[in-house]
């Protein structure tokens, strides 16, 4: 039946949700840690794992067409997971349905909120370069001594960071 396959692909889905997840924690610990190798190792884990997602998701529509199918049923345009278990007649597979959808969204959720918190560490992360950088590039200025009389000068502003190099 197709509310077995429809259940499998379900858990299936969360299952790569978890993997992301984990995933999103080893990338919280690459940036922290600065391992740039690591990342770019990451998001490649990422790149088959959303492709296999997209076809998870391909599956779950057809699966889902072939159980409003079987019912005898017509689905509406936007029929979603809870339309589809309001018509099931067995309350195992509106059970197993639910559960299945709950563990799915409550990994998708955590997932959105770890990837939030590692965005903003890479912002942060970008925020404190760009200042590092504007520090060691910014040119030398008198005003930043404290007595209006310098010995030693040379006349020639001596700068940190050559910007030319």
């Amino acid at each position: 039946m197709s509310i077995q396959s429809l259940l499998n692909t379900l858990n299936s889905l969360s299952d790569i949700h978890e993997e992301l997840l984990e995933l999103a924690h080893e990338k919280q610990k690459a940036v922290i840690e600065n391992r740039i190798d690591q990342l770019m190792t990451f998001t490649a884990k990422e790149s088959k794992s959303i492709a296999t997602m997209e076809q998870l998701n391909r599956d779950i529509t057809q699966f889902t067409l072939q159980c409003w199918t079987e019912l005898g049923l017509t689905p509406k345009p936007a029929s979603t997971l809870a339309d589809l278990m309001q018509a099931l007649h067995r309350a195992e597979h509106k059970q197993a349905l639910k559960a299945a959808g709950d563990r799915l969204r409550e990994q998708v959720q955590l997932l959105k909120d770890q990837n939030e918190r590692n965005q903003l560490l890479v912002r942060q992360s970008l925020e404190f370069l760009g200042f590092q950088i504007d520090l060691l590039s910014a040119p030398y200025d008198e005003d930043m001594t404290y007595s209006p009389n310098r010995s030693g000068s040379s006349g020639t502003p001596r700068r940190t960071f050559d910007t030319r190099a």
